[in-house]
């Protein structure tokens, strides 16, 4: 799902990262793939069944270098991130259609051919979601196909898809620290079944928590202000559910430093992962 479709993001910095069940585990350099960094916009997703491709959604998707990622998508007919802007309002009344989070590997075989697996650590619709495989194919004009099998969450069925993806540039964080910069917190109560994630790379920074079957979300975007010659500013442009998530607190470069802990809400998240690039 390296993100799903016309108004999709992915940032992507370079690297790799395995999976366990309790969680995400330490790097193996045995495994590692490495990948360019780059930010990729969709232009269709489509399920192969009856129809043509679509986007119904707003989906950006955030990996970091060692393969932590956010993947939250948000249906169109809710209010747009421009209108919202500033934290002034919240998406209302169930927008997600779907959100995710965990860690993804990516490898090439002797024929050439690249296959990318995401595994869903957190998922919003199930405690128990299947492996997501897809095939990475470069296409003349330089954009990606992706040919897989995953969950359609229109019928809740594992279906064929393909989707599309093109490159667009990185864009840098803020003025302040480092340009570019990536942050992973993570939080887990194995007892309760709790887990939480949070992914910024760069200019984006989002979340997702999910408990006893609850979820809540954020998604910050650093816009520039060029028009009036100003810095730009944090904007939330997507918050959903009643907990609290520590995006807010990694906005700050300073204050991210690995094998620290962040206190937010109830919860005491971990900060797992710091780069720069």
């Amino acid at each position: 799902m390296s993100s799903r479709c016309r108004d999709r993001l992915e940032l992507q910095v370079a690297a790799a990262h395995l999976h366990q069940p309790s969680g995400p585990k330490e790097h193996d350099e045995s495994s590692m793939h490495i990948a360019t960094e780059a930010l990729s916009q969709g232009k269709h997703i489509h399920h192969v069944v009856p129809g043509e491709p679509e986007e119904p959604t707003s989906t950006i998707v955030l990996t970091s270098a060692h393969r932590f990622y956010v993947d939250i998508r948000v249906l169109k007919d809710h209010p747009s991130e421009a209108d919202i802007g500033s934290g002034s309002q919240s998406y209302l009344s169930n927008p997600i259609q779907w959100a995710f989070a965990g860690t993804s590997e990516s490898v090439c075989d002797s024929n050439g051919k690249c296959f990318s697996t995401w595994h869903h650590w957190i998922d919003s619709q199930t405690d128990d979601p299947a492996r997501d495989r897809g095939e990475m194919s470069t296409q003349d004009d330089g954009d990606v196909l992706e040919n897989g099998i995953t969950l359609n969450p229109e019928t809740g069925m594992e279906e064929l898809y393909e989707e599309l993806w093109t490159d667009l540039p990185l864009t840098p964080g803020s003025s302040s620290g480092p340009a570019r910069i990536c942050v992973v917190l993570r939080v887990e109560e194995v007892e309760t079944g709790m887990r939480g994630m949070v992914v910024r790379v760069g200019r984006w920074c989002q979340g997702i928590l999910k408990k006893d079957g609850a979820v809540s979300l954020e998604r910050w975007q650093w816009v520039e202000d060029i028009e009036n010659s100003r810095d730009g500013t944090w904007d939330v442009t997507v918050r959903v559910g009643a907990d609290e998530l520590p995006c807010k607190h990694i906005l700050d470069v300073e204050k991210s430093v690995e094998g620290t802990k962040i206190d937010c809400g109830a919860f005491s998240w971990e900060v797992v992962e710091v780069s720069t690039w």
